[in-house]
């Protein structure tokens, strides 16, 4: 038998390495960036930016962006491969629409299923030209412009990708451009942008909504930045120690920030052993310890207003619930659908295959927790997805290694060194 024990410092945060390599080559100025993750994710947007015009190197484990400011990315020569990140899509989209320049993003199978529309409409709207696949998927040909219009933009789906996209443009923007959103989303932008000290203003309307406010164009300052550790990449080991009998584990400078932590009060409500421990800040992102260790948990009913906080994770809180005493319930997950694979499918194919009770509807997930001995070897379908691969990596520790993964590599997409952190923290009891 396994258990997790000991103590790692997970890699890079996904969300802010996609961003500091951003709004780096949007700075004047040379950036250092240390503890970037060099998942395939983040390697695609790095590259974009290179055939863009930006000289990036790479020397003694850091990253150096050498900025060309907001309005200074180049010609691309050939087409923008997005690979399978649409954070890179969308934000790189978002970046370039008001350069006067012409590109056309490209993705693989997977990601050309994704809608880009839902970025393109935004940005149609204030003057740029756009060709997309179908009116809503790449092949993407975007013709960016240095006069586009200042306006109000109200977000209809909570997307901190769309809210990115929408700021990157603005940066290059005359005038005053108004973002509204109904629920809040990650916050990763707005922090690094204030510890750049790119000056815009922050508000609530008397509904409740969130109103960010850029006058642009700006001129930014480059600034040395330090990533934190991943807290989604963080939640596959918590979840692992938690289901994992005599198992308890320290992960070690994992970023804070509310908007990405909501898991750990869900996995908390659950009656999940876990302790945070608040160490200091990183350009804007608190970090800390957390600690986990093996305990019983229980079903919840996890409402639809916290699923914009928990979209990367409802894979692994499906692991959880699996483990779980009762019935763990799954509202307003609808947005599950359009991931690097319909989630709420592979999540229940690969529970039912198992032999758990699963029921789904196009927005909710019901998982009924149950004990369950196997002695037969069953193949999981990732469907391509790095969070449903690394989900149920978790889940065969405590089936001895009986679940056999169709296709690990599709992990380094977000979490390269997933496999090598789990084997320095399992071990024999």
């Amino acid at each position: 038998m396994l258990k997790l024990k000991g103590s790692i410092k997970i890699s890079g945060d996904k969300s802010v390495s996609h961003r500091a390599l951003i709004l780096s080559a949007m700075s004047i100025g040379k950036t250092k960036i240390s503890n970037l993750l060099e998942s395939d994710d983040v390697m695609r947007t790095l590259a974009i930016l290179r055939e863009l015009g930006v000289k990036i190197i790479k020397s003694e484990n850091c990253w150096y962006v050498f900025g060309n400011g907001t309005n200074g990315f180049m010609q691309p020569s050939k087409a923008l491969d997005c690979g399978n990140s649409g954070t890179t899509a969308r934000l790189l989209m978002g970046a370039v629409s008001s350069n006067p320049i012409e590109c056309t993003f490209i993705g693989d199978e997977s990601l050309s299923k994704r809608s880009m529309s839902r970025v393109t409409k935004h940005l149609e709207k204030i003057g740029a030209e756009v060709n997309i696949t179908k009116k809503d998927y790449l092949p993407v040909l975007l013709i960016g412009k240095n006069s586009l219009l200042p306006a109000t933009h109200r977000m209809e789906k909570a997307s901190a990708q769309i809210k990115t996209a929408l700021i990157l443009a603005a940066l290059n923007i005359h005038g005053r451009t108004k973002i509204i959103e109904k629920v809040q989303t990650r916050d990763h932008t707005e922090r690094l942008m204030k510890y750049l000290k790119i000056n815009f203003k922050l508000s609530k309307l008397k509904t409740g909504e969130k109103i960010i406010e850029l006058n642009g164009p700006y001129e930014i300052f480059s600034k040395n930045i330090e990533i934190p550790s991943d807290p989604s990449s963080a939640s596959f080991f918590i979840v692992g120690a938690l289901i994992t009998p005599c198992s308890k584990i320290v992960l070690k400078n994992v970023m804070l920030n509310p908007t990405r932590i909501a898991f750990l009060k869900i996995l908390k409500k659950m009656g999940g052993k876990i302790e945070v421990e608040k160490t200091k800040s990183i350009c804007g992102e608190e970090v800390g310890n957390i600690t986990a260790q093996h305990c019983k948990l229980k079903g919840i009913n996890i409402p639809s207003k916290m699923s914009a906080l928990l979209i990367d994770e409802y894979p692994i809180l499906s692991i959880a619930a699996s483990q779980a005493s009762g019935k763990t319930v799954m509202n307003g997950i609808d947005e599950l659908r359009h991931k690097e694979s319909d989630r709420i499918h592979s999540i229940a194919t690969n529970l039912k295959k198992i032999g758990f009770n699963i029921r789904s509807s196009k927005s909710h997930l019901i998982i009924q927790g149950k004990n369950i001995s196997l002695k037969r070897k069953i193949k999981i379908k990732t469907f391509n997805d790095h969070r449903i691969a690394m989900s149920f990596a978790i889940l065969s520790i405590i089936y001895n290694n009986y679940l056999k993964i169709d296709n690990k590599k599709c992990i380094s997409i977000s979490y390269p060194d997933f496999e090598n952190h789990l084997k320095k923290l399992l071990v024999k009891y």
